[in-house]
């Protein structure tokens, strides 16, 4: 299981919408600039991210919870989401090579495209099963966390 810490910001029926806690700083930030990986994540965030989550121990706004996802399912999803589609070009363009490279170039499109159609349906069908939903595992105690880091990362500011 993959694990991180959040805090919970509304409840609904069997399900709770958290905002995952800032990360910590790594050591390796730049002097000046802080963390590059946080900057350029921020560059393409749209807003602050918030996630809806299973809800199994009923908890409430305000709470920190730790957030659980299957490590088998990120695994998954990342080898359907990048190496499926990859090969599938691939293969294409290899296919249609023999034909000439404006044959190669569109089978590798049609291959591609096709492959993601599959995924995006089979995704629609995993993000159903609960077994790879993320899910709240456990509260977090207040009272034996230990002081948060007390200098904050460069880039938050």
């Amino acid at each position: 299981m993959i694990e991180t810490e959040a805090r919970v910001l509304s409840v609904e029926p069997g399900f709770a919408w958290v905002e995952p806690r800032p990360h910590s700083p790594c050591g390796q930030c730049h002097p000046e600039h802080g963390c590059r990986s946080l900057q350029m994540a921020r560059m393409f965030a749209l807003r602050e991210p918030r996630f809806r989550v299973l809800d199994p121990l009923g908890v409430a706004p305000g709470q920190r919870v730790n957030i659980a996802v299957p490590e088998s399912g990120v695994l998954r999803s990342a080898g359907l989401l990048y190496v499926l589609p990859v090969l599938a070009l691939i293969a294409g363009a290899m296919l249609g090579s023999r034909y000439g490279d404006t044959t190669a170039a569109l089978l590798a499109l049609v291959c591609l495209l096709f492959t993601l159609g599959c995924v995006h349906l089979y995704a629609r069908r995993l993000a159903a099963d609960v077994r790879y939903q993320p899910h709240i595992a456990s509260l977090v105690d207040v009272q034996t966390v230990s002081m948060e880091f007390v200098k904050t990362c460069r880039s938050r500011s």
